[in-house]
């Protein structure tokens, strides 16, 4: 809450405007990394190839006449490079993108091996597959068409998975002479295959050795057993090779399927299961399992000069260590070779902690990379810090890497227990290559028009008809300051800008360090991807320039009655397991910055990140802050498809606050929080806060993600396509141009979630779903299964439930007669527990009052069991749900609830 300058108490409502001032990068279109291209080449049949390499969007190679197959282009990366993904970008020749294209690699330009077939898109092509250790690439054009194939940039990528070769593998059967290893020996000739037609229940299983986070999984049925896809496949995981837990299912559609398991999920082992019929064998050529944000080091080596078996800082566990045995002293050094080129801009060296070997951090380092293992370049030198330290530099491709002790320590070992790399896609390592790459006038004007483009007045129009009285601001630290912590000429305009315009719209800002210099937590959100404790708590260096940038921003805006207050470090995290040290760490420095703050602004109310929850951070009483409100940012993010999963979350939160609220005696500001597809469970929630006199910023106004990859209640505005800049390869000119792209009229609004948050920006403060009885209820669809009718749907969620009777195909629909007439504002559709994975796809809800004239009230997509489907208010006896999307599954309704308010 905020008190006003005559006294009032007001309730702050409103969004955030993320991924404006801060790069985040799932959800602003700052750019992304690819592969680094010095030293590459192309040759091609005809035309100017080395045009693909230039990082300009105006420029392309054109193969010359119509599109009649074999035309080819071939790139010369220079040596062997760790890759999975490339891109086509023909953007600057629209249609003439290669219909069919064949990508092959190949280690000395002789053998080649095809990785990936696809057709070709309009745009940007984009093709996966499983790792690659290679040095040619080649691209052969396999249709016809009546226009050329053009290419105006070729970038490669290395997206994070798992090295197959520390992993097993076991299948439900084998054809003679292949065996399940095939699948992951890292060959994608070499082919796994089921000895049989297509039936269901056929399985391959992967066991990782040790649990790990997984998001995707991809399989590759080969080159020449492209058409042995899974016709219909459904993906599991488990912790103990027992319990299983389905986390993607679809229909093959082609060689190579890529299965996304919307959200994190852990387990040791991996099971893929054909599920369908066909006379085709099942075969699985390779697999690679997407995990986390790092390289994988399974197939790396270490060595050292000195101490225990370097060895111990790749094996996944930092209570295991190589350390020096003897005290630190200039020279000592650790090894790495990758095996083959990786492009990386960040090096991670961990401790245990808790225990004596976090003192054990380098007094001083050199990092030097090589791509030959003889001649090396120094890329970063420093100090490390307690328990971790994080070292980034441009990004640039290497295979080995070398760490060397410059510093000193008469009574502490240099000790290592885990050394991890990576390709990290955040806003200290965008700023980092930009700088490298451009001179700071450019850097500036690349900045400058995406800040231009990404939030305008026509935006806060928006939030000010929606109710809202507040945006919580996210700003980088890098806005601020240089990466050398010297200030920038002008970091004030945007933010003046944002107060003034917001408060000529009666718009409160609460100005949030959304990043701090080294990362407050170990996600790309705060700045800088990382280890716990993340480079910021153990640097001295950044903590001073922070208070420097609080201290600035406290003298510039004191007394401005538009600034709700000051909210000093985004989700503040040392580790995960934080223990009463970490807080009181965390408390004291945060003790640091509210006596700076208060030494040139007495008024102005300070935020602070009480993260994961009140024990991570002291009472107020201890250090004496005053005008002070505690914030939080609750999500469940595995468990986003689930409602009853949202749903707990809210419960948790609403029936704790009373307790937080009364224990500290502060107010209290849910800064962060998303709840997805969930109308009902988003209200509830805001008219919970509501009436305990709660504030909320959701997160967020906009992203640039699609509905079906789960964005679509991420942000009131959403889906954006259009390609992103390549961060280390695009020239400026390409920069601008794709930023200038994502102005929010090119975004789809989501106007149901909108109408939903603004019903509560007002104070509502009662959550009364009407449900509408079900007494005199018909239905009737479009076709049952033997042993259901369409009355199981409409008579209670009891685990009776109607069946289609087949797979989805997008033309079923259920139909509902309610007797009478009612006001109809919501439509809750749900699948048994049991059957989760029944729920439709997509869907069409429509109204009539007649049972003849229909109007469509509702489109887009499920998202889980439970789908509650919120309406503009009408009037209506018939509803009709047409299932609009396509999966093996048959749609199943245990339950549909009608709601004349909610």
């Amino acid at each position: 809450m905020l008190r006003t300058d005559a006294g009032e108490v007001l309730n702050l409502r409103g969004t955030n405007v993320g991924g404006w001032l801060t790069q985040e990068d799932w959800m602003s279109p700052l750019g992304e990394f690819a592969a680094d291209r010095t030293g590459w080449s192309a040759s091609a049949t005809g035309g100017s190839p080395e045009r693909v390499l230039d990082g300009s969007q105006t420029t392309r190679w054109t193969a010359g006449g119509a599109q009649r197959g074999g035309e080819r282009i071939t790139v010369d990366l220079g040596a062997a490079t760790l890759f999975n993904r490339l891109s086509i970008d023909n953007t600057a020749a629209p249609g003439e993108y290669a219909r069919l294209v064949d990508i092959e690699t190949s280690t000395d330009g002789s053998t080649w091996k095809s990785v990936a077939t696809q057709a070709g898109v309009d745009g940007v092509t984009i093709a996966r597959f499983t790792p690659q250790v290679a040095r040619f690439v080649r691209l052969t054009q396999k249709a016809s068409a009546p226009v050329g194939w053009s290419i105006g940039e070729l970038n490669l990528f290395s997206d994070p998975v798992l090295f197959n070769g520390r992993h097993s593998a076991s299948a439900t059967s084998s054809a003679p002479g292949t065996s399940p290893s095939k699948a992951i020996d890292g060959d994608v000739s070499s082919v796994w295959q089921s000895g049989a037609a297509q039936a269901p229940g056929q399985a391959v299983t992967i066991d990782l050795g040790r649990n790990v986070d997984m998001d995707k999984v991809l399989f590759d049925a080969g080159r020449a057993t492209s058409n042995d896809y899974p016709r219909i496949w459904d993906v599991f995981t488990s912790w103990d090779n027992a319990t299983w837990t389905k986390v993607a299912s679809g229909y093959g559609a082609g060689r190579t399927v890529l299965a996304d398991f919307n959200g994190a999920k852990n387990g040791r082992y991996l099971r893929i299961v054909s599920n369908g019929n066909a006379s085709n064998w099942w075969s699985v050529a390779e697999v690679a399992i997407y995990s986390g944000t790092s390289l994988d080091r399974g197939a790396w080596t270490a060595t050292a000069s000195i101490g225990s078996p370097a060895g111990e800082v790749l094996d996944g566990n930092v209570a295991t260590r190589w350390t020096t045995s003897t005290h630190q002293a200039p020279g000592q050094s650790v090894t790495i070779d990758m095996g083959a080129l990786a492009t990386m801009n960040n090096v991670t060296i961990d401790t245990a902690k808790n225990a004596s070997d976090e003192q054990d951090w380098a007094r001083g380092y050199a990092l030097d990379l090589s791509r030959d293992g003889s001649t090396w370049t120094t890329v970063a030198t420093g100090v490390g810090t307690r328990k971790a330290t994080t070292i980034g530099f441009p990004a640039q491709a290497a295979r080995y890497l070398r760490l060397t002790q410059t510093g000193s320590s008469p009574d502490r070992w240099w000790t290592i227990g885990e050394l991890t790399a990576g390709l990290h896609n955040d806003d200290f390592s965008l700023s980092t290559t930009l700088n490298a790459r451009f001179d700071a006038a450019t850097t500036q004007s690349i900045i400058a028009t995406h800040q231009d483009t990404w939030f305008t007045e026509s935006d806060l129009d928006e939030i000010a008809a929606m109710g809202m009285n507040l945006i919580r601001l996210p700003i980088g630290w890098s806005h601020f300051l240089n990466l050398d912590g010297s200030w920038k000429s002008d970091p004030w305009s945007k933010i003046d800008w944002a107060v003034k315009e917001a408060a000529a719209r009666g718009i409160y800002v609460l100005l949030d360090l959304h990043t701090v210099p080294g990362g407050g937590c170990p996600w790309g959100s705060c700045g800088r991807i990382g280890p716990n404790p993340n480079g910021f708590w153990g640097s001295e260096t950044y903590h001073d320039w922070v208070e420097s940038i609080w201290t600035v921003m406290a003298d510039r805006y004191r007394g401005n009655p538009a600034v709700a207050g000051y909210d000093l470090i985004n989700e503040p995290l040392i580790d995960y397991d934080e223990d009463a040290e970490d807080v009181a760490q965390k408390s004291e420095y945060y003790d640091r910055l509210y006596d700076a703050v208060r030494a040139v602004d007495p008024d102005h109310t300070i935020f602070l990140g009480a993260f994961f929850g009140p024990n991570s951070l002291a009472a107020p009483s201890v250090h004496g802050w005053t005008n002070v409100v505690y914030e939080y940012h609750p999500y469940d993010m595995p468990n986003q498809k689930d409602w009853s999963a949202q749903n707990q979350l809210v419960t948790n939160e609403l029936s704790g606050l009373p307790a937080r609220l009364s224990g500290h005696g502060v107010p209290i500001l849910y800064g962060e929080y998303s709840l997805y597809y969930n109308d009902d469970v988003w209200s509830r929630f805001m008219a919970g806060l509501n009436s305990l006199d709660v504030s909320w910023t959701n997160w967020t106004y906009k992203v640039r993600g699609a509905a079906g990859d789960g964005f679509a209640y991420w942000g009131f505005y959403y889906d954006n396509p259009s390609p992103v800049p390549v961060v280390n390869s695009d020239d400026a000119a390409t920069f601008r141009s794709k930023l200038a792209a994502f102005g929010t009229e090119n975004f789809t609004k989501n106007e149901r979630f909108v109408a939903t948050v603004a019903k509560y920006t007002g104070g509502l403060a009662a959550f009364a779903p009407a449900e509408i009885a079900h007494s005199g209820w018909t239905a009737s669809a479009s076709s049952s299964s033997p042993w259901s009718t369409p009355a199981s749907g409409i008579d209670g969620a009891n685990g009776s439930s109607w069946q289609s009777g087949k797979a989805m195909s997008g033309d079923e629909w259920y139909q509902i007669d309610m007797g009478a007439s009612h006001t109809v504002s919501m439509v809750t559709v749900q699948t048994a527990p049991d059957s989760a994975w029944d729920y439709p796809r997509g869907f069409t809800l429509e109204t009539s009052i007649d049972g003849r004239n229909w109007t469509a009230a509702a489109t887009g997509i499920a998202y889980g069991w439970k789908r509650p489907i919120s309406i503009e208010p009408t009037t209506a006896r018939y509803i009709r749900i047409s299932q609009t999307g396509i999966a093996p599954q048959w749609w199943t309704l245990d339950q549909i609830a009608v709601f004349s308010s909610y």
